[in-house]
């Protein structure tokens, strides 16, 4: 299948993306990324260290033999529902459009490109965690559990679409912010990758349509919820998180 992968210039998502196409390497992939994305907020000085800090790990990762071509050239496409960001996905011609971490939302005319329709994979649990870094929020919640979401986007809901599966790992409390973001995506790409296999054999998917609570968008934490989680000793990122994922 042609699939084309929307992500992002962070770590977790460039990681998530190569792991997902060594998992289904069989596949002819074209990635784009969403680019800057300004935020009208304050940002705290916590994750503006935290930005620093993933795209130093992003340039390591990037450079790493295991990551393929596609990803050290993907294009920005910041407009996808613009004329010219249609055009660049219909030349794509794709039978799938996959979404990790993708900053930008697709409307009716983009979703509509690919034969297979969209799957967005979710670092959240949902629909409990909507929105915006909810591993933060699960964590600072004393939530077990976090997890992904692999579900359909079918509208320009966020977060919203029928889900096809959950993964669930243990919160690690030892571990960062960072950390667990980046282990959610070793079960998570494997779920991505069987429903990919499914489309391909073409079985149906099994899809649920999400109930209607109870749930929370979340968005970026301001620095009263950044001095909360650290209060209860949980770290944001330490840098040495790219350790783990390059072993």
């Amino acid at each position: 299948m042609n699939i084309v992968l929307l992500g992002h210039q962070d770590i977790a998502s460039l990681y998530a993306l190569n792991r997902l196409m060594h998992l289904r390497p069989e596949h002819r992939y074209t990635a784009f990324t969403s680019g800057v994305h300004a935020s009208t907020n304050k940002v705290p000085g916590s994750l503006r260290e935290l930005a620093k800090v993933d795209a130093e790990l992003c340039a390591k990762y990037l450079s790493n033999s295991q990551v393929g071509e596609v990803l050290r050239v993907a294009p920005e496409l910041a407009a996808p529902n613009s004329s010219k960001g249609l055009t660049a996905l219909r030349r794509c011609d794709p039978d799938l459009i996959v979404s990790i971490r993708y900053r930008r939302i697709l409307r009716d005319d983009a979703i509509g490109v690919p034969r297979h329709g969209v799957l967005n994979l979710h670092s959240g649990i949902l629909p409990q965690y909507r929105g915006v870094m909810a591993t933060f929020w699960a964590m600072l919640n004393d939530e077990m559990e976090i997890g992904t979401t692999l579900h359909r986007i079918v509208d320009s809901g966020i977060d919203t679409g029928p889900v096809i599966g959950i993964s669930r790992p243990a919160t690690n409390r030892g571990q960062s912010y960072l950390g667990n973001v980046l282990g959610l995506y070793r079960d998570g790409c494997s779920m991505l990758a069987r429903a990919i296999g499914d489309l391909e054999r073409g079985k149906p998917l099994a899809e649920s349509r999400q109930t209607a609570g109870p749930g929370q968008y979340f968005s970026t934490p301001d620095e009263a919820a950044i001095q909360v989680f650290e209060a209860k000793s949980l770290k944001i990122m330490t840098g040495k998180e790219l350790e783990a994922i390059l072993e």
